[in-house]
């Protein structure tokens, strides 16, 4: 995921290094769903939601939780939710970017990232937003 300006002074100077490092001890691909980083797929909707074909595969279907193998399904028949490039990024487990040691550290494509870190987010926004009315009141009160 993109570091916010706000907390790349967070980060370690070396953070390519060690997401780099990360990315090799996982043989590139995420630590998941089992997807390459640069991959092309192909994410399923409707009936097949939860599902992912690669690009240039043969039509076959996988879960797109685990990467376990579902079957084939010819292209026609598959119901299209959208095409993507999957791009590995090195997660916080515990969402504290000081934190780099090894244990801390999970490859992830795109998608298991952001669902990782779904309820992390709204914590965050929640504080935010809250944070905001707080100033706002703050005015109104004069």
């Amino acid at each position: 995921m993109p570091i916010k300006p706000e907390n790349r002074v967070r980060y370690p100077e070396n953070w390519p290094e060690i997401s780099a490092a990360a990315r090799d001890r996982a043989g590139n691909k995420c630590e998941q769903c089992g997807l390459k980083n640069g991959a092309q797929v192909i994410r399923g909707g409707g009936k097949d939601l939860g599902t992912f074909m690669l690009y240039d595969g043969d039509g076959e279907v996988y879960d797109e939780n685990d990467g376990r193998y579902l079957g084939l399904c010819k292209g026609s028949e598959y119901e299209v939710r959208r095409a993507s490039v999957v791009v590995l990024t090195t997660a916080h487990l515990d969402h504290q970017p000081e934190h780099c040691e090894d244990d801390n550290l999970r490859v992830l494509c795109q998608l298991h990232h952001l669902r990782y870190d779904a309820q992390h987010h709204a914590e965050t926004a929640r504080a935010t937003r809250r944070s905001r009315k707080a100033i706002g009141d703050l005015f109104e009160a004069q």
